[in-house]
Order: structure tokens, then C-alpha cells, then sequence
């Protein structure tokens, strides 16, 4: 006997055992691109690809589980041998990351990962209908409704912890010589997936667990294909009002057949479903991006961007009960969201709401970017390191003065690949301090297609003006938001040897840049574009024989690009200063708020409402494919994103948000219209399904015939 309102202890080990998985997923999940880029040095694009490419394959193997499950070991043994495999890819993840031992790291994360791809990815269609067929249908079936509510929640609460406590993990430790312990940031996942096996394994006697007697997705397969040819086979004027699965009646089971209508009816519904997807896991790219352009100053905390990806599980932690005890009660009363494809639809419009928001606020943002040259155009930045004022004639502007110390930006300047401007730079004999030969001097500056360059005026040694041609500016943010500095250090003589340019934070990180002796006495020489933490830090300049050179302190806020300009002269530092090449982060972070409101909103009644619609309404030997059918939907997602991305359809980020909230909308559309077709029903104790009693509403668009004539 049981009670009817009690869960069984069953559930409570599975759902445990699911908080332990996410805990670890999601803890190596947003690690994973900082890992790739600053460990393995992969670009941010590169690793941005390989990090979805991951999230696909973990959406993807979902069917090989459920095939697994479903057809030959059953969902017992096929969430433990997939446990296993997770947990060896934690662990080749983890020694990956050691790197004192001899191996390649790539080659072995690259294992790793995909271990782990395929662990999660087993294990995600077995967990939910296992934990939701320990219940007795239909006596629990309320119970059941709440245990994918719960089963969601303790989702979204393995995830919240495991993205706050692994990061914490990784920065708060220093092993093997680095100030980051990426081997503990990997490791902690392994543990968590270890105790996820203990605790699944320790709950097996309180199981309802069934071993597949039939290979049932080789009979769906089978029945599938031949329907499909004897359809095609049979002349249009008999076809006509016939299910294309009733032409395989002769040789296949009518249960069969029939379960085999109820899950094509579901895949039908499925089919708008992506696009969802491929909004809600933005929140780990172009949100993010967009956050790395925000101020992510609250009350004195400073938050980085990756950070903001929590707001989205902790709403849903608070939003969940709030939804099942108080807002669906009431919207039932008013015969609202009565069904899980009424919820979906709704949450499928919020989602819309979210990237509208997320497309207002990028207008916002735009306003302070740099604006950089487009096709057939160049921009350029002439820098004055001169002690006195100079006047420019160029074919950009007839006559303008610079004065000491000082930056002019000239925008969209006409170039095709490259092209060489000549200019006149006219300057006191007695500049301040510096006597020069003559007054007026020609420079010449080349500049490249859709390229931003820094042209500094300086001297050579001659005391003749001389112009030099530094790299492109770079203003593109990091993923993190942190600011991005380089020098640019020009030399006159070889006077001074090792020289280095240091930065040394109030906590004591130091980044030192070394100057490189070159052949020719007169050259520039530019560091690359590093990030850095933002802050206060202490610049010094120091040379082989000389430990001082130069001494002051320098502020660095988030999303600002930086150039420290350094000019050599005859063994002196002439001249020094930090320029400001992008302005830092202004809107603050906290005006993402509204767009990830939106989306937890939209996750919570479109993701626990899909997997309770892909449980309850699927056969019971074929419930694990649905739910794998649910997840692989989100695999489509990502790859809707990725090709959108590449085409790059729009300029503006903005004008791709609001694209998105307009295709979910006609998306929503179309998925209302299918689920006004679909025939909901109900599950008994012992048989697969038996139809509502709902009049002209056939399982699937076309009407259920007769045994087919012979």
C-alpha cells in the first residue's frame, strides 16, 4: 500500500542525484571559455565555437541514451554507465589542467569534454522519466505535475551553486605556480559526480526499475520506413483521409501503431520549439557580450559579466513555488493556462519580451561605442608627444592645432587597402624644452582599410620631427568586461637595454612588458593588447642599469581600451602618458534585470510545462525518446544561433535582438496552431494511453481510419 499524497523515497534519491550532476556541469560550464582562452589560447571566437559546438553534443546525445534506455538496458543501468563515463571526462578534465605533468592539454580536454558531452547528454533524457515513473498513475498524477516543478527547481538550484562555487573555487586557490587553480576549478565537478553515482547507486532498492523486453526503436524504425513506402505505393485517390502509419497495419501491431501516432503528434508540437532554445541559451554569449560593454559597479561589489548568467537560476529558485502555489491555482479558476501547451505558448511570447528589452537596451548602449571605419575607410588617432603645441595641415583638415600632450581622432577617412597621407606638421624652433632644427616637417602616415591607427609625432635624435605609425586599435571587450592595455614605446637610441614597463596592483598582481633591443635606433615597438583587472595599479619603467625610470599610479574600469604612450630619448623618458582609446562602461549592469526577469519568466513556463507535456503524454515505452526529442530541441537551438551569427545578418546587435523577439513571436504563432490540433491523453496504471474523450480532436491533423482494405 501507499498514500496517495506522499512521494515515494525513490524520487527523493534521483532528484539528489540530479542536484549533485548540475552542480557539476554547470560548474565546469562557466569555467569552460575562460579555460579555453587563457589556458589553451584559443581566440575568443575559436573558443566561442568549440564552447558551443560542447553545448550541441550535449543536447545531441540525448536520443543515444534514450535509445539505450528505451531498447536494450533500461533507464537504471543506462543513467549509471553514463555516470561513469561523466565522471572519467571530470577527471581527464582535471588532470588536463595540471601542468606540471607531461601531456598535450588540448588533446586531453578535448577527450575530456567530450566524455562529458556525452555523460550529460546520456543521463539528461533517463533522469526526469525515471524519477517520474516512481509514481503510481493515475492516483499521483498531481504529484506528479508538482515533481517536474521540483525536479526543475533542483535544476536550477545545482546550477545556481555550482556557477557561484567553482569560479570562487578557481580564483580563491593558487596551485603549480599560477595564481588561478583551474585542476581544483575541474576536480570539484569530478567529486560532486562521484557522490551523484553514490547517491543514485545507494537508492536502488527503493526503484521501480523495468528492463526493456522488445528493442522498441528498431520495431519504430521498422514500422516507420514501412508505412512511409506503402504510402508512397498507394495511388492518391485511395490515400486520400488515411494516417500514412494505418499502411502498416498488415504487419505491425495496432499497439504499436497507435503509440506510434501519440509520439508523432508530440514531435509535431515539437517542432516550433527550437527557436526558444536558441533565444534562451544567449544568455551565455550575446548577453554576456552585452554585459561586458555595462558598468558592473553595484554599491562598491564590482560584478563581471559571466557572473550575470546567475540571475537567471536564482529567479527561477524564487519564482517556481511562487508559480505552483499562488499564479497557476488562480489562473486555473479563470479556466487560464489549464494545459502545459498553454503555459509554453505564454512563455514562448515572454521569451519575446526579454530580447526586446535586450534590444532597448542595446540602442542605449550603442550610443557609447566607438564608432569603427567601415568598408573603404579608415580611421586614424595623431598623438602629440611633443612638450609644445603643433599645427596639422593634412588632406583631412586644411589646418589644426594640437597642443601638447594631446590626441586628435579623425574618423572615415577615404582608404582602399592602404593608403599613404602625407602631413605637415609645423612646430616652434624652441619647443619648451627641446630645440629643434627647423619649423616645419612633412610626415607621412599609411593607413589600413577598416583599421583605427595611432600616428605619434615625436622626435629622432637629429632633434628632427619625426612621425610613427603604431598598430591598430583593438576595441573589441573581452568576455569578462575587464579593461584591455598595451604600450606603445618609442625608441630614438639604444641607449637603455631591458627595458620594462611593470604594473602592480594594491593586491600586488603584476604585469611587467618587456621592450625588446632592436637594430635600428630609431622604431616604435607595441606590447599586445592584454586584459587586465580593473583598479588602481602603480606604472613603473625600469631599464637594465636603471631601476627607475619613471613612477605613477594609473586607473583602470571595466570595458576601457587603454595605450600607454612612452617616448625614448637618448637614454631619458621624454615623454609619458595613458590614453584613453575607448571609453569605459557607463549604463549600469543592473539594467539587465528587466530582460532576464523576462526569461526566467519564460523558462519556467515553457521548460517545466515541456517536460511535464513530454512525460505524461508520451507511451510508456517510448517516454524516454520524447523527453530526448525535448532536449534535442535545444541542440537545434544552438545551431540556429551559430548560423545566424555567421551570416551576420545586421550591423546593430539591437536589430538581431528585435529579429529574435519578432521570429518567436510568429514562432509562438505556429505553435499555438499545432497545439489547438493535439488531442491530449491520459495515462492509466497499467496501459500506455487511451485518447481523451474530446470530440473532433483526432491524436494527430488527419482522421483515424478503418483496418486498411485488403
Amino acid at each position: 500500500m501507499y498514500l496517495d499524497s506522499s512521494y515515494p523515497t525513490a524520487v527523493f534519491c534521483i532528484i539528489a542525484t540530479e542536484f549533485c550532476e548540475r552542480l557539476s556541469f554547470c560548474g565546469l560550464r562557466t569555467i569552460l571559455s575562460i579555460y579555453l582562452r587563457n589556458i589553451l589560447l584559443f581566440s575568443e571566437d575559436t573558443a566561442t565555437i568549440i564552447y558551443h559546438i560542447f553545448i550541441m553534443i550535449c543536447y545531441i546525445i540525448p536520443l543515444i541514451g534514450a535509445i539505450c534506455a528505451d531498447s536494450f538496458f533500461g533507464r537504471y543501468r543506462t543513467i549509471r554507465n553514463f555516470s561513469l563515463i561523466y565522471l572519467l571526462g571530470n577527471l581527464l578534465m582535471c588532470v588536463a589542467a595540471i601542468p606540471v605533468l607531461d601531456h598535450n592539454p588540448t588533446l586531453m580536454s578535448g577527450i575530456g569534454l567530450l566524455l562529458v558531452a556525452i555523460g550529460t547528454g546520456g543521463l539528461k533524457p533517463c533522469v526526469a522519466a525515471f524519477g517520474a515513473e516512481q509514481f503510481h498513475l493515475p492516483e499521483q498524477s498531481d504529484l506528479l505535475r508538482y515533481f517536474f516543478s521540483i525536479f526543475y527547481f533542483t535544476i536550477n538550484l545545482g546550477g545556481f551553486v555550482g556557477m557561484i562555487l567553482t569560479p570562487v573555487m578557481r580564483k580563491a586557490v593558487t596551485c603549480f605556480g599560477d595564481d588561478t587553480c583551474y585542476a581544483l576549478g575541474f576536480g570539484f565537478p569530478a567529486v560532486l559526480m562521484l557522490i551523484s553515482i553514490l547517491l543514485f547507486i545507494l537508492g536502488k532498492s527503493f526503484y521501480k526499475m523495468k528492463i526493456p523486453k522488445r528493442n522498441i526503436m528498431v520495431e519504430f524504425a521498422k514500422c516507420s520506413s514501412y508505412a512511409l513506402i506503402k504510402k508512397c505505393k498507394t495511388p492518391k485517390s485511395q490515400a486520400r483521409g488515411r494516417h500514412w502509419l494505418d499502411y502498416s497495419r498488415k504487419k505491425f501491431d495496432q499497439k504499436l501503431i497507435y503509440d506510434m501516432k501519440i509520439v508523432f503528434a508530440i514531435l509535431l508540437v515539437f517542432v516550433p520549439v527550437p527557436l526558444f532554445w536558441s533565444l534562451f541559451d544567449q544568455q551565455g554569449s550575446r548577453w554576456t557580450f552585452q554585459a561586458s560593454h555595462m558598468n558592473g559597479n553595484i554599491f562598491g561589489v564590482q560584478v563581471v559579466p559571466d557572473q550575470m548568467q546567475v540571475i537567471n537560476p536564482a529567479m527561477v529558485l524564487v519564482m517556481i513555488p511562487i508559480f505552483d502555489k499562488l499564479l497557476y491555482p488562480c489562473c486555473e479558476k479563470i479556466n487560464v493556462f489549464k494545459n502545459p501547451l498553454h503555459r509554453m505558448a505564454f512563455g514562448g511570447l515572454a521569451a519575446g519580451l526579454s530580447f526586446f528589452a535586450a534590444g532597448l537596451l542595446e540602442l542605449k548602449l550603442e550610443k557609447s561605442y566607438p564608432q569603427l571605419p567601415g568598408k573603404r575607410q579608415a580611421s586614424v588617432n595623431i598623438i602629440n608627444t611633443l612638450p609644445c603645441s603643433i599645427i596639422i595641415s593634412s588632406p583631412f583638415r586644411r589646418l589644426q592645432v594640437l597642443d601638447a600632450e594631446k590626441i586628435l581622432r579623425f574618423q572615415n577617412l577615404k582608404c582602399h587597402n592602404k593608403t599613404l597621407y602625407n602631413l605637415r606638421v609645423k612646430a616652434p624652433i624652441e619647443c619648451h624644452n627641446l630645440r629643434l632644427n627647423k619649423e616645419e616637417f612633412e610626415v607621412t602616415a599609411l593607413l589600413q582599410e577598416l583599421q583605427e591607427d595611432s600616428f605619434l609625432i615625436g622626435v629622432d635624435d637629429h632633434h628632427q620631427v619625426k612621425g610613427y605609425i603604431s598598430e591598430a586599435v583593438d576595441f573589441s571587450t573581452s568576455i569578462s568586461g575587464a579593461p584591455k592595455f598595451r604600450v606603445d614605446f618609442v625608441k630614438n637610441t639604444n641607449t637603455l637595454e631591458d627595458v620594462t614597463v611593470s604594473l602592480t596592483s594594491t593586491s600586488g598582481l603584476e604585469d611587467v612588458y618587456f621592450v625588446g633591443d632592436q637594430p635600428n635606433k630609431t622604431t616604435i615597438i607595441v606590447s599586445p593588447y592584454i586584459e587586465i583587472p580593473q583598479g588602481v595599479f602603480e606604472c613603473k619603467i625600469s631599464s637594465k642599469t636603471r631601476s627607475e625610470l619613471f613612477l605613477k599610479k594609473f586607473h583602470f574600469s571595466l570595458g576601457g581600451v587603454y595605450s600607454l604612450i612612452v617616448r625614448e630619448n637618448k637614454g631619458e623618458i621624454k615623454f609619458v602618458k595613458l590614453f584613453t582609446m575607448s571609453d569605459p562602461n557607463s549604463v549600469n549592469i543592473l539594467w539587465q534585470l528587466p530582460q532576464y526577469f523576462l526569461i526566467s519568466v519564460a523558462e519556467i513556463m515553457f521548460g517545466v510545462a515541456g517536460l511535464e507535456f513530454s512525460f505524461t503524454q508520451a507511451p510508456k515505452s517510448m517516454k524516454t525518446v520524447t523527453i530526448a526529442a525535448w532536449y534535442l530541441s535545444s541542440a537545434v537551438g544552438n545551431l540556429f544561433v551559430i548560423i545566424i551569427t555567421q551570416i551576420n545578418f545586421f550591423e546593430s546587435q539591437a536589430h538581431e535582438f528585435f529579429m529574435f523577439a519578432i521570429l518567436i513571436v510568429i514562432d509562438m504563432m505556429v505553435f499555438m496552431e499545432i497545439a489547438s490540433k493535439y488531442s491530449f491523453v491520459e495515462l492509466e496504471v497499467d496501459s500506455s494511453a487511451l485518447i481523451a474523450n474530446i470530440p473532433n480532436k483526432p491524436v494527430t491533423n488527419e482522421e483515424n481510419i478503418e483496418e486498411e482494405d485488403e
